[in-house]
Parts: structure tokens; C-alpha cells; sequence
């Protein structure tokens, strides 16, 4: 898919890997909806969109509200035209965790981040079917990966669903709708950053690597995915501290390299 002329909405795009995907996808000429809780950080990520000289509207969107998520659909379509690229990007796990946290606030955590994808995508694809077909872009976590011990086990679950929810509709590329995900590691963004100057480096080592996914390299694989009409259904892992690769569609679970991923 061509970029230049597409609309495109990102959720979560008010800090972090959903505002570097706006920028970036605005940067190659699409329209972006911009989409968060966070009202100031959506702003300033639609500033500077603007000031690139892009187009961009704020819409302020809670992804574990169906409500919001079917409004935020229809209102893109409304001031760009359309629907071409949706990036669910929304997430977090903030403290507690489970078993300590009540269930309200696990649940909750858990909607954001499995169920927001769904109801996303769900509206999703009716957008892209009113035009004809699109992309989208779900991003999940490696903490949903393998079977190691996690300190968030709801946000490691729900990030699991995420990336087999992906790949469980590389089907909709029959109606030229390609779903697809990417699974980043430790990235830099601006929480992250902020507990790492706190801290110190020493004390930061203990917990995790001191080199760094930076946002930017997040939306790089994220405009790849988007570009490459050839992918469908397809899951790229980012470690850290590792070849970056794409799990392919079969019944085997190997990793095999993807062009223009880092080596």
C-alpha cells in the first residue's frame, strides 16, 4: 500500500510507539487520527503533525469502551473520508498486578489491552470493507511470548490473545484486508525513560537491559508491514537484544527475516 493519501487512525498515539506510528505514517503523506485518554499528550502529538505540515485531529478514546471505539471509527471517516490503516496500539499495565490488584483494576487493564484490539478491529474492518480493503496493525509485547514468569500476568495473557488474534485473521486478505502485529521488546518510551533517570543505570540493570527499542524503530517495522501488500497474518517479534524477525504462516514455530528488519 501506497501511504501518500491514505487516512490512517492510531490509538495510544499520545506518547510512546503510537506517537511515533502517527508521525510517521503522517510523515508519508497520510491523514492521522489520533486517538488517547491522555487529552494534552493527543494534542501535542497532533501539533506536531501539523507543524510538519500534515493533517491530524485529536479524538479523545477510551478502547475498553465500545462506545468510544465505534464513535472514534465513524468520526475518522467523517473528517478524512475514509478508513485505509488502523494501528490498535493501545496499552499499558500499570501497578498492581495480579493476583494483588482487585479484580476491577485487572480487568480493566485487560480490556485495554486485548479486548480494545478487538472492538478496534471489529469496527475496524467494517471501515476498510466501506472501502474496499486496508490494513491493520494491532501491536502486541514479547511479554506475551513463551512461558517465562511475568511480574504482570493479566498484561502478559492479554498480549498473548493479541498476537494469536492477529494471525487468526491473516484470512481477511480474501477482501484485500491484511491484519498483521508486531510484538515489541524493551522500548524506550517516555515513562520507561523518566523510572531510568530516577533510578540510575546501576540499579536499572537489575531489572532490565540498558540498551533500549526506540520508538522510532517500532514505527519503521510498523510502516513495513503497512507497505508490503504481500503480508498478511504475519507476527514480527523486536527483541532487544537479538535479530529482529517475522513468524510466518505455518503450522512450525520458526523465525525467518523479514528485509529492511534490524539484523
Amino acid at each position: 500500500m501506497q501511504v501518500e493519501g491514505k487516512v490512517a487512525h492510531v490509538t495510544g498515539a499520545a506518547a510512546g510507539i503510537g506517537r511515533a506510528i502517527a508521525l510517521r505514517l503522517a510523515s508519508e503523506g497520510a491523514s492521522v487520527a489520533v486517538s488517547d485518554v491522555d487529552e494534552a499528550g493527543g494534542a501535542e502529538t497532533v501539533s506536531r503533525i501539523d507543524a510538519a505540515g500534515g493533517r491530524a485531529l485529536f479524538l479523545r478514546v477510551d478502547v475498553a469502551v465500545e462506545g468510544d471505539v465505534a464513535s472514534a471509527i465513524r468520526r475518522t471517516e467523517d473528517a478524512f473520508g475514509g478508513l485505509d490503516i488502523l494501528v490498535n496500539n493501545a496499552g499499558g499495565a500499570p501497578e498492581p498486578y495480579f493476583p494483588d490488584a482487585e479484580p476491577g483494576h485487572w480487568l480493566h487493564q485487560t480490556a485495554v489491552n486485548l479486548l480494545g484490539v478487538m472492538l478496534g478491529t471489529h469496527y475496524g474492518i467494517a471501515a476498510l470493507r466501506r472501502r474496499g480493503g486496508g490494513v491493520i496493525l494491532n501491536i502486541s509485547s514479547r511479554a506475551g511470548e513463551g512461558f517465562r514468569a511475568h511480574v504482570a500476568p493479566e498484561y502478559a495473557a492479554a498480549k498473548a490473545g493479541v498476537w494469536r488474534f492477529s494471525a487468526s485473521l491473516g484470512s481477511l486478505d480474501d477482501e484485500r484486508i491484511r491484519v498483521n502485529c508486531i510484538c515489541p521488546d524493551w522500548v524506550e518510551v517516555e515513562g520507561m525513560r523518566a523510572e531510568r533517570l530516577a533510578v540510575g543505570d546501576e540499579e536499572w540493570a537489575k531489572v532490565a537491559p540498558i540498551e533500549l527499542v526506540q520508538p522510532g524503530e517500532i514505527a519503521e517495522v510498523a510502516l513495513l508491514l503497512v507497505e508490503n501488500d504481500d503480508l498478511a497474518g504475519r507476527v514480527v517479534l523486536c527483541p532487544h537484544d537479538g535479530p529482529w524477525g517475522m513468524v510466518p504462516l505455518d503450522e512450525g514455530f520458526r523465525i525467518e527475516p523479514l528485509p529492511g528488519l534490524r539484523a
